[in-house]
């Protein structure tokens, strides 16, 4: 009988995993889903660490958090340098016994994946977080011509699971969906909104449209600043809150538009912020006018705020916006059909309301920050050995 009970001391070993990005200094989908999981596993069944190229503000808050992190400065994966540290990340691999290496980001999928194999991990995982607007060829024949490479995909939404394996010939099997996920109650506190408009210089009477969003092409500013040309004469009250960092080319390019057309008074550019809850609290409609992505999570945190939706009908935006119920789409690079969009709700104080608290109640029913983490913990755990290269 007491052999019966006695525990394997394998059995009570963490499952020590590895995560490998190549880029940690920006605050993205991409980062923030990395530090989420890494912070939210389960410390009695799991031990992370963290290994990236290039580190930052998020690598210094994971450090701060305890977990282990490794800055190793690649630049370039055709290098000495990548060599030199691919030997060092081989050694730590096989030291620690490590049983999941997970990457994020194409260059660490090839650097990463690579090491791992050849320091003998058991599973590699890939976490693909958009629509693959940044890959190259070479990055596409990497993953079409060593699938065996990667043991499964965690993709952040159906729409890139679709992409990946239309593009990238992955087996749908291969390929496990997980959404983002925020804390609701963080996004659905009361605020004193008369308070922060007075801080923020927001004339009261203004109808607030809010973006957040840095200002890179695939983010379409431009498109929101044409549609409210369209919009103007029939909603003079309109205002225009640009929330990111706008000190890029881009950025440039979109105040330099709004300065053509006239209509600067419709705008105002609030920079990079900490206070994203505060600030979505004076919003009376949230924009999301990109071009595409993967899934958003500045779309799931203006649903958790109450705020009504307008978002381009592509990647895993329909995924979260349904259409009429808890938000609007548009045909995405068309300021018209925006506008058309933004006019449904502009002028409807009611219809603002209720779609707002359905995509309210759609947060707290499907995108839940704890459901996001244990399903990764999930699919992390029990090791699924044996399990075939990843296309056909």
């Amino acid at each position: 009988m007491e052999s019966a009970k006695r525990v394997s001391p394998i059995a009570e070993r963490k499952t020590r995993i590895l995560f490998i990005t190549s880029l940690l200094a920006d605050r993205g989908g991409a980062e923030k889903n990395f530090c989420e999981v890494l912070l939210g596993l389960d410390r009695e069944k799991f031990d992370p660490s963290a290994l990236v190229f290039q580190g930052g503000e998020q690598s210094d808050l994971l450090r701060r958090q305890g977990i282990p992190i490794d800055v190793n400065g690649v630049t370039k994966l055709l290098s000495l340098h990548a060599i030199q540290k691919g030997r060092e990340a081989i050694r730590r691999i096989k030291t620690e016994r490590t049983d999941i290496v997970v990457t994020y980001h194409h260059d660490a999928d090839i650097w990463g994946a690579v090491v791992a194999r050849l320091a003998g991990v058991p599973r590699v995982i890939s976490s693909r977080r958009d629509m693959g607007y940044q890959l190259e060829r070479k990055h596409v024949w990497f993953y079409r011509l060593f699938p065996f490479l990667f043991d499964g995909f965690i993709t952040v939404s159906n729409a890139v699971k679709g992409e990946i394996q239309r593009r990238d010939w992955i087996r749908p099997e291969k390929i496990r969906v997980i959404h983002n996920g925020i804390r609701p109650g963080i996004y659905d506190r009361s605020f004193d909104v008369q308070e922060i408009k007075q801080r923020l210089g927001i004339d009261p009477s203004k109808t607030v449209i809010g973006s957040v969003a840095s200002f890179r092409p695939i983010k379409g500013q431009l498109y929101l600043v044409e549609a409210v040309k369209e919009l103007v004469d029939r909603h003079k009250d309109l205002l225009v809150l640009f929330v990111g960092h706008d000190d890029s080319e881009y950025g440039r390019l979109v105040k330099k538009r709004i300065g053509e057309t006239g209509l600067a008074e419709h705008f105002m550019f609030l920079g990079e912020r900490s206070d994203i809850p505060e600030i979505l609290s004076v919003f009376d409609v949230f924009v999301l006018s990109s071009v595409h992505e993967g899934f958003s999570n500045a779309v799931i945190e203006a649903m958790a705020a109450g705020k009504p939706v307008v978002a381009p009908d592509s990647g895993g935006n329909p995924e979260a916006v349904e259409h009429g119920k808890t938000g609007f789409l548009f045909t995405p690079c068309d300021s018209r059909s925006l506008a058309g969009m933004l006019s449904k709700l502009i002028g409807d104080i009611n219809l603002r309301k209720s779609i707002g608290y359905e995509g309210k109640c759609k947060v707290d029913r499907c995108f839940r920050q704890v459901d996001m983490i244990r399903s990764n913990e999930a699919y992390f755990s029990p090791l699924p050995h044996g399990s075939g290269p990843a296309h056909g």
